[in-house]
């Protein structure tokens, strides 16, 4: 009989997902996997520094620009208020953190290519 749909999903990309999780232990300083070994450790975990600060740092000061469809003053007029409009959608929303944590996340998980 073929494997039900339920059981296809939860094998499906196994792989990556087991990668997944590998990053996001690394990236929280779990990197010590030896759980019967009880000494203490002091973790430095340079590598969530680094990812934070590269993506702070490429996250920074990040706008919206528009160009005019044309050489016209209407085409002109007309891309500065579609900027406008983007921008006030922009800020509501607070769309620089959500680019800043989506970034964050590929840096992360391995999936920014």
């Amino acid at each position: 009989m073929a494997d039900l749909l339920p059981d296809q999903l939860r094998n499906r990309d196994r792989e990556r997902r087991n990668a997944y999780r590998t990053n996001l232990a690394f990236y929280e300083g779990r990197q010590w996997t030896n759980q019967r070994d009880r000494r203490r450790r002091l973790t430095f975990n340079y590598c969530r520094a680094i990812i934070t600060k590269a993506t702070s740092y490429l996250m920074k000061d990040r706008t919206v620009t528009v160009a005019p469809d044309g050489d016209s003053d209407e085409a002109a007029a007309a891309a500065a208020d579609a900027e406008l409009a983007i921008n006030a959608v922009w800020d509501q929303n607070n769309l620089n953190q959500l680019d800043f944590d989506t970034e964050l996340d590929c840096a992360v998980l391995g999936d920014a290519g």
